[in-house]
């Protein structure tokens, strides 16, 4: 949110995130060890995957080799760096979480007064930053809001309250049904799933709000109707189907051409449908191996608060991914909020648990916690 360009941000990342991260695999390689005791199924999906797509160049139209096992790395040194804070600073990340989620709810304060400060409400709105876009920026604000509201502080309830409101009126207002449908999919399920009066007339005041601004802005939000998202789909997999297997490599382009229209797509919009393009469907089993290997410790986690604000942030981004996925090994940006980022909680959850034999027996229900 503070960096209105992509080269600055990448280049922050390097030095902030990145280099920290090689240095700790440099000096702590025994650790190392530790973080696949606690974690091998996850990893070894993850390992195979990025095996693949790393096998995938050989058959890739891009020549840029380089670049793309670059981009490969990034997401090795951002998956390390969760592992290693879940071994070292456990106890840390409840605080860290919370802050991150407050100052990103002051940034959508400050969106939404310059966005709407000339009264023109019927603008789509969007973030700060790297998240001005309405439907990334929309989406990566939601994985927090969700983050936020299953770790409330006793002491700063007001502030919990207030940051979560602010984050739901520009999630509103970004006028992404898409967005919309997924937040209220993954409430209503940790609805069913957990129960309690709470979390249901949290569900049901969304699902009102939702009512009120379709009603409110009704003409604007039907004018664009599906989006072409039939056709879409239906033309990716047509594409699939030309090489299903294997895929176009790692790099890959294409465009996806409409039967209704000229209009060509970049990409499929739907994350499941792009890794088949460009993985083949050993790749999309890989992805979904590793997404069940998360939303898998998240429902083991579930009694733990972490745990539930992580199951919330899976179901979200299931649906998101249907929706608005559009690219997997790109250079860190807004998509990686409901990619990389639940994937990288996750590790940062098996890691920083206790090792299973000391883990005490639970019941398949939610119990509530003392402590937050």
């Amino acid at each position: 949110m503070l960096f209105s360009s992509h080269k600055p941000y990448r280049q922050g990342l390097i030095f902030l995130y990145w280099l920290p991260v090689v240095i700790l695999l440099a000096s702590r390689w025994p650790m190392v060890r530790e973080l696949w005791q606690r974690a091998w199924p996850l990893i070894t999906a993850l390992g195979v995957l990025i095996a693949w797509a790393a096998l995938s160049l050989l058959w890739s139209p891009d020549d840029d080799v380089v670049r793309q096992l670059k981009r490969l790395l990034f997401v090795v040194l951002f998956l390390f760096g969760f592992a290693f804070f879940g071994l070292l600073r456990p106890e840390s990340t409840n605080g860290l979480l919370r802050l991150a989620c407050h100052l990103l709810a002051l940034s959508c304060l400050i969106a939404l007064v310059i966005q709407y400060a000339g009264g023109d409400f019927t603008h789509r709105a969007g973030g700060l930053g790297q998240l001005e876009h309405p439907i990334l920026g929309g989406y990566a604000i939601a994985v927090a809001a969700l983050m936020l509201a299953f770790l409330p502080h006793p002491k700063y309830r007001g502030l919990w309250v207030a940051s979560l409101i602010v984050m739901l009126a520009l999630i509103v207002m970004t006028q992404s049904r898409g967005l919309w449908v997924a937040l209220l999919s993954a409430l209503i399920a940790m609805a069913v799933l957990r129960g309690g009066r709470a979390i249901w007339a949290v569900a049901g005041l969304l699902l009102v709000v939702a009512t009120v601004g379709f009603v409110q802005f009704q003409e604007v939000i039907l004018a664009r109707g599906m989006s072409y998202r039939p056709e879409i789909f239906q033309a990716s997999l047509e594409m699939i189907l030309q090489r299903p297997w294997l895929g176009l490599g790692l790099g890959g382009s294409y465009e996806l051409k409409l039967a209704s229209t000229e209009t060509l797509m970049p990409h499929s919009h739907n994350l499941f449908t792009h890794v088949a393009i460009e993985l083949g469907l050993i790749g999309l089993a890989l992805w979904l191996a590793v997404w069940g290997c998360v939303l898998h410790a998240a429902w083991q986690c579930r009694e733990q608060a972490f745990g539930r604000g992580l199951l919330a942030v899976m179901l979200f981004c299931t649906a998101a991914q249907l929706f608005d996925g559009g690219q997997l090994w790109d250079s860190p940006r807004a998509d990686w909020f409901f990619t990389w980022l639940p994937v990288g909680l996750g590790l940062f959850l098996l890691t920083g648990r206790p090792p299973p034999a000391s883990q005490p027996q639970t019941s398949g229900r939610f119990r509530s916690e003392k402590t937050p």
